[in-house]
């Protein structure tokens, strides 16, 4: 009895048939072998997704099946579906696999818990097949309907996406094949895996693909054991007369999982950030109220008391004065970031400090200025407009905000990161 699988199509039969009605195209051989010396800058990449991306009607290969170790049932393999998505779990540890033998870093830890992976995927890479030839047989289709004889050929378009830039850095088209029969145990998954490896192994080789992994010319920086921040002269007047010159020294930062905020501290180059918002990525992408697109490199994190500092090559940046007057209760303070939506970046608020309050032996400050999802990482400020605090996290009912948020105090950081504050 014919089937019809997850992947393109099954049918059932072991070829003793002398040919398929659709032969393999023919395409040399992979010789490879070599494996690259990537830098410890290069990005980690996850297989994402497999589309089958070709037109209703197209007539890919052939099926048989049959009882008795020979494939008599025969029909044709016709894509009835239209474009759909592969089970991409199949597949990913071949991509894995192959692009490590190669000297590329691959996301291939599990997540067990949110935010418990060290790392996650700089970029995701996707995988397009516009030509496939899929024959197959199941010899015994009764007895064992996964035990499969055939062959593959796949021709991929894959398109690599940045997780920080939020676009496609490159793309490349490369062919797959078994280039002979094959036995699989696994039903048609097992027929389509070595076409695809294949694929990947061409892929790999690319040099366009390797200098999007690992750019040739970094602007990151080397990491250095410790940074010596001079402290940028404080503001004279309020935070209304300097509130453009504070702007331009904050940031809305960009990682993997998202979006949030952060402030110069550095014009050489150190930004300051909430660790949740950093956590598992290596690069992020800065955007300073000046206009200035930088990337960076996140160089030192506290889980711990929740803060990380990135450090970028960009010059001409504008960094803000830290505070160093004592936090006084009832005291004006400013928030500034971009909450909810990167369209609203640069948002001040308001408030005052609401007290000193220490949490699980950690201490805060406690104000109700106003802070909502994407503020985290931004500065709050004095009257004057010096920081005194980074805004970490926010108590809401309902999803509303009920003006009750928390901020690590500044003379904290450099306590828990490789700071030395002159």
């Amino acid at each position: 009895m014919l089937k019809v699988g997850v992947a393109l199509s099954v049918a059932a039969g072991l070829c003793a048939c002398a040919s398929y009605k659709k032969p393999l195209p023919s395409i040399a051989p992979t010789r490879s072998g070599q494996v690259f010396k990537l830098s410890d800058r290069a990005k980690q990449a996850k297989l994402a997704t497999i589309v089958f991306d070709l037109p209703p009607g197209y007539r890919y290969g052939e099926a048989g099946s049959g009882t008795s170790g020979s494939c008599y049932r025969k029909q044709p393999l016709v894509n009835t579906r239209g474009r759909f998505e592969f089970e991409v779990a199949k597949y990913s540890d071949l991509f894995n696999s192959v692009m490590k033998m190669h000297g590329y870093p691959v996301d291939e830890q599990i997540e067990l818990f949110r935010d418990s992976k060290d790392r996650v995927a700089d970029v995701h890479v996707a995988a397009r097949i516009l030509e496939a030839t899929l024959n197959e047989c199941y010899p015994n289709v009764v007895d064992n309907e996964l035990k499969v004889v055939g062959n593959a050929y796949l021709k991929v378009e894959w398109s690599v996406y940045s997780t920080m830039e939020k676009k496609v850095i490159f793309t490349a088209i490369t062919e797959g094949s078994t280039y002979k029969d094959v036995e699989s145990t696994i039903g048609e998954t097992g027929i389509v895996r070595p076409a695809l490896a294949d694929a990947v192994e061409r892929l790999a080789v690319v040099p366009g693909y390797r200098e999007a992994i690992d750019p040739p010319k970094s602007v990151l920086v080397a990491k250095t054991e410790r940074f010596k921040i001079k402290r940028t002269k404080g503001f004279t007047g309020d935070v209304k007369s300097n509130i453009d010159a504070i702007k331009r020294a904050v940031a809305t930062v960009t990682a993997n999982k998202g979006f949030g905020s952060g402030f110069v501290i550095s014009e050489d180059g150190i930004v300051v950030t909430a660790g949740h918002l950093v956590s598992g990525s290596k690069f992020v992408k800065v955007n300073t109220a000046a206009g200035k697109e930088c990337y960076g490199e996140v160089v030192a994190a506290s889980k711990q008391r929740d803060v990380a500092i990135i450090r970028v090559d960009c010059p001409g940046l504008t960094a803000l004065p830290l505070g160093r007057e004592k936090i006084v209760e009832g005291g004006e303070v400013f928030a500034i970031g971009t909450p909810l939506s990167e369209k609203l970046q640069f948002s001040v608020t308001r408030g005052v400090v609401s007290g000193m309050r220490k949490i699980d032996e950690m201490d805060y400050i406690q104000s109700d200025v106003v802070v909502l999802p994407g503020n985290s990482g931004g500065p709050l400020l004095d009257a004057h407009g010096s920081v005194v605090g980074i805004a970490i996290a926010g108590i809401a009912t309902a999803s509303a905000p009920v003006g009750v948020n928390f901020f690590v105090p500044l003379a904290d950081l450099d306590k828990y990161l490789p700071l030395d504050l002159e």
